[in-house]
């Protein structure tokens, strides 16, 4: 992608931080998840976030006895009109593209996470991966994979 920048991204109406709630908890309104469709649609990028075991890789941590489970990682999906979804964990080491054709199916499996969570299976070119995103970013991110 020489020659191109990549267009800042904003936080999606599901991604609140800290001070998101202190704004709400005072009646100072987000962006809400229909306006965030509409700004995807018209070119803009849109940071989503979420937890997965398999995407970028495995992260194992060791629970005794020689014994290792693969352990959940926050990170950013990053959506932008006309780009593969990129998936980067919060700490930075693992991002990984993700590639067209995608599907997504919600697993209906509980979170241990949160009830602001939903868990999907994802399905790309390169394999299935488990993923989790909030609730609120569930059409967005339709939106985004349909949109490849």
């Amino acid at each position: 992608m020489m020659g191109q920048e990549k267009q800042a991204a904003r936080r999606s109406a599901g991604t609140e931080t800290g001070v998101d709630v202190l704004l709400r908890w005072t009646w100072i309104r987000r962006r809400t998840p229909a306006q965030d469709v509409e700004d995807f649609r018209n070119g803009q990028a849109l940071l989503v976030a979420g937890f997965t075991k398999s995407i970028g890789g495995a992260a194992m941590s060791s629970v005794g006895k020689g014994k290792q489970i693969a352990r959940v990682r926050s990170g950013l999906l990053r959506l932008a009109a006309g780009e593969e979804p990129v998936w980067t964990d919060r700490r930075g080491d693992r991002t990984a593209s993700l590639r067209p054709p995608f599907s997504l199916k919600p697993t209906g499996v509980k979170l241990p996470l949160g009830p602001k969570f939903e868990r999907y299976e994802l399905v790309t070119a390169d394999g299935t991966f488990d993923l989790a995103l909030p609730k609120k970013d569930r059409e967005l991110v339709r939106c985004a994979f349909e949109a490849q």
